[in-house]
């Protein structure tokens, strides 16, 4: 059918077809965004973190006495608290640090090699101070130099050590080795291979770390601990009472696996990419809804029309493939509108959370699946069209 004919129909019913545009349109946007949101966290949840995810457990906590957060009160209860919890069944290794891998934000500052500042300097870099256990911990590849082996600084005054990630070296260090160099934060001892420390940082994989004791943790600290792949949940069940054994005087806030943690680091985009993909669900469903129902209408009110055509010699398979023009038409419109649309929402996200702009194939997947829900929605009242027979157009006159 013409293109003209098929705009000529649906001006005929102008009323029905702009709000069905309009709902096409909305359904288009969300269907849009809820695509791009699923894809992007299901793509920021399987990127490599460097980590061991279900075997490292994470218990955050703070003394609740002033004396127990400075040292050397705090060293000794971190000392006795490292002990009880290595003694647990299923336990590998077990260390402190001032926070925790995969979070949001936290303790960082910038490293740069002293010599060339301003080219060398990496900002947002995560500083983390740990005990020698750590990359234990973590299952963190030595690519380079030595690891430090004790918490104490080397003469009490001058820096600890530091140990860096291997993206980090690279960025301060222009490729070149970097063991044996120093860095505004202390002499690097060795590099590890990269692991994912804070979202907020410039880049994820940079890394500063440093073997030393902690002195001060007003905003509590983290232990972290490997397990056997069978003994996890056992030894979270035993933490909370074989901590508070050691020292009652403790806050426990929360003890989570790496994997729980890394979740909870994109569920404002996993939140949103459910809520979008259910308003999808449904706003597609009632979309159905309303292609059927303008469909089931039209041939209704216009049997008279295609009982004419029927008598011309119009075959039941051009009656059948007009009515789902129309309807495709109308999508297409819809779709075109709803990129506006879409587009608006899209910016309105990203005041929100992190979210990608849209790539140009979206649109085309988006329209797709738009168009085979209306088709599947239209067809029945197409089919109930080509059962008009040319005696329809002699009973009315």
């Amino acid at each position: 059918m013409p293109l003209h004919l098929l705009f000529k129909s649906l001006q005929r019913r102008k009323v029905v077809t702009a709000l069905l545009l309009i709902q096409l349109a909305m359904t288009f946007a969300l269907l849009l965004n809820s695509i791009l949101l699923a894809q992007q966290t299901r793509h920021q949840l399987q990127q490599p973190t460097g980590l061991p995810l279900q075997q490292t457990l994470q218990v955050q906590l703070k003394p609740t006495t002033n004396a127990l957060r400075q040292y050397p009160a705090l060293g000794d209860l971190l000392m006795r608290q490292m002990a009880a919890v290595r003694a647990i069944p299923g336990v590998e290794a077990v260390a402190y640090s001032n926070q925790g891998p995969l979070l949001q934000g936290g303790n960082n500052g910038n490293v740069h090699d002293p010599d060339r500042e301003e080219l060398s300097k990496a900002n947002g870099v995560p500083l983390y101070t740990v005990s020698a256990d750590f990359f234990s911990v973590l299952q963190l590849p030595l690519l380079a130099g030595e690891l430090p082996q004790s918490e104490i600084a080397v003469d009490g005054s001058a820096p600890s050590p530091v140990v860096i990630t291997k993206s980090l070296a690279d960025k301060v260090f222009d490729g070149t080795p970097a063991a044996g160099r120093t860095v505004n934060r202390g002499p690097v001892a060795a590099v590890v291979a990269d692991f994912y420390g804070q979202r907020s940082a410039g880049t994820v994989n940079y890394n500063s770390i440093q073997v030393a004791p902690l002195y001060g943790v007003d905003w509590g600290y983290s232990l972290l601990l490997r397990t056997t792949p069978d003994s996890t949940g056992k030894v979270r069940q035993a933490l909370p009472q074989v901590l508070q054994q050691v020292d009652s005087n403790i806050e426990i806030f929360y003890i989570r696996t790496l994997a729980e943690q890394q979740q909870r680091l994109y569920s404002n985009e996993f939140g949103l990419a459910s809520l979008l993909s259910l308003l999808s669900a449904l706003m597609l469903l009632v979309s159905m809804i309303s292609s059927y129902s303008s469909a089931y209408f039209h041939t209704l009110k216009h049997q008279q029309e295609i009982g004419i055509k029927r008598a011309l010699g119009a075959s039941k398979s051009r009656i059948f493939n007009e009515l789902l023009s129309e309807n495709w038409l109308t999508t297409v419109l819809g779709a075109m509108a709803g990129v506006g649309c879409a587009l608006l929402l899209n910016k309105l996200l990203s005041q929100v959370i992190s979210i990608p702009a849209l790539s140009w194939w979206l649109p085309l997947a988006a329209c797709a699946i738009l168009l085979l829900c209306v088709t599947v929605a239209t067809w029945y009242p197409a089919a109930i069209a080509t059962r008009v027979s040319p005696a329809t157009a002699t009973k009315t006159l």
